[in-house]
């Protein structure tokens, strides 16, 4: 059996046990042949269990006391009908009291103000009785033969005063009896005492007395009342409604076994009316006295209340002011004292403070208070433990029970949890931070039940607020220092040097390589350290004629204003023709108070080589293109033949000329005329072959495309004829300038036109036009491309013909286009190569106007 079911069987013999011998006490304060006792315990027992117990589980108490009743009852002698008709109205006077409580007060279970005892008074002690005794009446009268009205007025007055006296003690000493004992202090215990020694001897001898009361004294009160006032204000007074339904309770069994044994102030009356004048009597006392009592409590917590307000003002004052200053490490420490002066100021046994984990399904104590002698809280807690509680808290919503068994039916887990862990009663608030639930912040009583007024957890919802702003500062401020220890760790990793920005071009952090770098001699940025200005020092630095200071400066400001995505600048440090090369790289800092980081690496190796691959490209340039010189052998050889050919026959008609009688001088003229047109042409052919053999660094110059274009037109016209090449020019006049090297851009065209003269000399006697066009592109710039009528690209090949040593030539080294794309991209352009829709190939390439090339 699990221990709720355990718990709930105890209670239900408790309740018969109890039902039990309020039966036998009403017997033995019953006055036969009358049915109605003068005081009836058992109704007030069901009261007092149905009050203190959720609603669901009545029926269990109720069905629990039926054989207590049977036993008691049916030794008395009565028919099993009237036992049982008198068990229904038992039970229905404690559901209508019980009911009636619950429906119209605030705490069925407390009677502390005077709202929630004129509740009780009204629906407990006289509403439920009243209604309840038309049928017990009607039942006795009917069985028994008893005057109807007699036997209601006997238990409707007996009923009312068993409820008035009763069931209060019976809440009270549930609800506060071990925890009012081990709370007490030596001083509260001893007056308790004292009070109830004499309340008890006064009414004994008042009521019972060997002196038949003390009103054999001369002089002394008629009343009983003169002598018991003092005391039972006494109670009432200093212990609250619980302390004066206990004096009530303990005279009124004084009084009515005093009087059922003919002793007392009412042995002058008859039988039945001294009992019903006692009954009276203490009712009368009774109802003022603990209305009295409750507005004492009442006020008394009021008063208490407004000093725990103030108090708790003052201390959530203090506890948010003594963490607005505390650094993060310090967080921890100040959380474990707080905790405990909490604790202390509460008067709570245990305070814990939970994370989350990561997937927020288990709780772990980051921080934790318990009060002597309690154990620990457990370290950590997973959700299946408590999933309703966890699932409240990732809502944002409270957890608050007075008792595990007030939670809900869906909370059966964690009511198991709370009761094995030995928690009496709690509340669980959720610490909320950054946006979400991170842990929670819970309070807990194990000596003894309390409750959980609204107020009070609201002033503690501010305290979880004080604690979760704190942790999540703390977490913040973890969060950055491990963020700059990252940093500092990547900076001081880095080989380049590295500087970061802020918005303003001021320098905000540093590696040492950077320190180190800033002392080279020549470096335009020495100056620039933590705090000062990099823009400033690159400023200062342009204004000293320093070499690529001022590009530097422009291009920062650029980044850091984000009209630029990034900035590169490769320059060499001490200007032109000294060593070593940097790059330098800028880029913007992803955040929203933007900045850059600027970074220098040295590329000195990388520069040589890359000015080694530079000559060897150049070395093989110039070796293809004398290569290429050799295949045009026999088309130089016609070039230069037309101009020797026609000097020769001129020099041999000046010589006949000459020795003509007389000489012709006209004719020697004309012929000396024709004579340097021939060698001129002989000089174009040499000069054009010279400056295309030429060996050296590269020259960017303005050029006109198609003067470039037309001058390989020439070197090639004779082998374009020798191999039956029809070559045509369609050449846009409007072209613009371009910037580059005259001999590599002559080279990358004479490759084209001679691999299309190839490619075209398969097609045996058909038509080979060669086509070289030129246009403007939407750029600005120049777009050239040689169309061929060959046989065309095999599919796949036209990226593969850029790569070197890929040829479709048995005899070809693979390399023409391969030097061809490396001139075209050192220039900043592009090449490419495509099929014609009918024949052939075309080869294209573009190339920047003069002010779109990067600076």
């Amino acid at each position: 059996m699990k221990a709720p079911a355990v718990r709930i069987a105890a209670t239900a013999l408790l309740v018969a046990g109890a039902y039990y011998v309020g039966a036998n006490i009403g017997f033995i304060l019953r006055f036969p042949p009358a049915t109605p006792s003068v005081m009836w315990p058992p109704n007030a027992v069901l009261t007092a269990v149905l009050l203190l117990t959720p609603p669901r589980r009545w029926w269990i108490y109720l069905v629990a006391a039926f054989p207590a009743h049977l036993v008691a009852e049916l030794g008395a002698d009565w028919p099993v009908s009237l036992v049982l008709m008198l068990f229904v109205t038992n039970c229905s006077e404690a559901l209508l009291a019980a009911v009636g409580v619950r429906w119209f007060g605030e705490g069925p279970a407390r009677f502390d103000t005077l709202r929630r005892v004129t509740v009780f008074i009204a629906a407990a002690v006289l509403l439920a009785p009243f209604l309840s005794s038309f049928l017990d009446a009607a039942a006795v009268t009917t069985l028994q033969g008893e005057p109807y009205w007699v036997v209601w007025r006997t238990r409707f007055v007996s009923n009312a005063l068993t409820e008035l006296t009763l069931v209060p003690a019976i809440v009270t000493f549930v609800t506060l009896g071990r925890g009012w004992v081990r709370q007490a202090t030596r001083r509260r215990q001893a007056e308790a005492a004292v009070l109830a020694f004499a309340l008890m001897t006064v009414g004994i001898v008042n009521f019972a007395g060997p002196f038949a009361g003390l009103g054999a004294i001369p002089g002394a009160p008629v009343t009983p009342l003169a002598y018991l006032l003092p005391f039972l204000l006494w109670a009432g007074v200093r212990f609250g409604p619980g302390g004066a339904s206990l004096a009530l309770l303990g005279t009124a069994l004084i009084a009515i076994w005093a009087a059922t044994h003919a002793r007392g102030p009412f042995i002058h009356l008859p039988l039945a009316e001294s009992v019903v004048a006692l009954q009276l009597f203490l009712t009368i006392v009774a109802v003022p006295l603990l209305c009295l009592a409750a507005l004492i409590e009442e006020r008394g917590r009021a008063q208490e209340a407004l000093r725990e307000r103030l108090s708790f003002e003052e201390l959530l004052a203090r506890l948010s002011g003594a963490f607005v200053h505390l650094p993060g490490h310090a967080i921890d420490s100040a959380i474990e004292a707080w905790l405990q002066r909490l604790g202390e100021f509460l008067g709570l046994d245990r305070i814990t403070i939970r994370r989350f984990s990561a997937d927020g399904q288990a709780l772990t104590v980051s921080h934790s208070w318990t009060a002597p002698p309690s154990q620990p809280a457990p370290l950590i807690v997973v959700g299946r433990d408590l999933p309703w509680s966890v699932r409240r808290l990732h809502e944002e919503q409270p957890v608050v029970f007075a008792r595990p068994y007030d939670l809900p039916d869906d909370s059966v887990l964690d009511r198991d949890w709370f009761r094995r862990a030995g928690i009496r009663s709690g509340l669980i608030l959720p610490m909320v931070g950054g946006g979400r639930v991170f842990g929670s912040l819970a309070f807990f009583a194990i000596a003894a039940e309390r409750s959980w007024p609204e107020e009070l957890v609201q002033r503690l919802r501010l305290v979880a607020e004080v604690f979760a702003s704190s942790l999540a500062r703390q977490e913040a401020e973890n969060a950055l220092r491990a963020s700059e220890l990252m940093k500092s760790a990547i900076l001081a990793s880095l080989s380049n040097s590295v500087a970061v920005l802020d918005r303003e071009g001021r320098v905000l952090a540093v590696n040492e390589n950077w320190t180190r770098f800033a002392c080279r001699p020549g470096a335009w940025d020495a100056q620039a350290g933590l705090g000062i200005s990099y823009l400033e020092a690159c400023r200062q630095a342009a204004r000293e004629g320093v070499a690529y200071a001022a590009e530097a400066l422009e291009g920062i400001k650029a980044v850091l204003d984000r009209s630029r995505p990034i900035f590169v600048l490769e320059y060499r440090q001490g200007g032109p023709g000294a060593d070593p090369w940097f790059a330098m790289s800028v880029v913007p800092l992803d955040r929203p108070e933007g900045g850059a980081v600027v970074s220098h690496t040295d590329v000195t190796e990388r520069k040589r080589i890359e000015l080694d691959a530079q000559r060897s490209r150049q070395e093989l340039a110039h070796f293809t293109r004398v290569s290429t010189m050799g295949e045009l052998t026999a088309s130089l050889a016609h070039e230069l033949n037309q101009p020797l050919t026609g000097i020769l026959a001129n020099a041999q008609a000046a010589r006949r000329y000459l020795d003509a009688s007389p000489p012709d001088l006209v004719e020697v003229q004309e012929i000396l005329g024709d004579i340097i047109e021939d060698d001129k042409r002989a000089a174009e052919v040499i000069q054009r072959l010279r400056d295309f053999l030429r060996k050296g660094e590269s020259q960017q110059i303005p050029l006109d495309l198609n003067a470039v274009i037309r001058d390989v037109a020439k070197l090639v016209s004779s082998d374009a004829v020798i191999r039956n090449v029809t070559l045509t020019l369609a050449l846009d006049p409007d072209l613009p300038i371009v910037i580059g090297d005259r001999v590599q851009l002559q080279q990358v065209i004479l490759n084209l036109l001679i691999n299309g003269m190839e490619a075209m000399g398969e097609n045996g006697g058909e038509e080979r036009p060669l086509v070289v066009r030129t246009e403007c592109t939407e750029a600005k710039g120049a777009h050239v491309f040689v169309q061929d009528a060959g046989p065309g690209l095999r599919s796949g090949t036209q990226e593969l013909i850029f790569e070197p040593f890929y040829t479709t030539k048995p005899a070809g080294m693979g390399m023409g286009l391969a030097i061809a794309r490396s001139i075209i991209e050192a220039h900043e352009g592009a090449i490419w190569a495509v099929n014609n829709p009918t024949r052939g190939a075309a080869f294209h390439f573009t190339l920047p106007g003069p002010g779109e090339r990067a600076a």
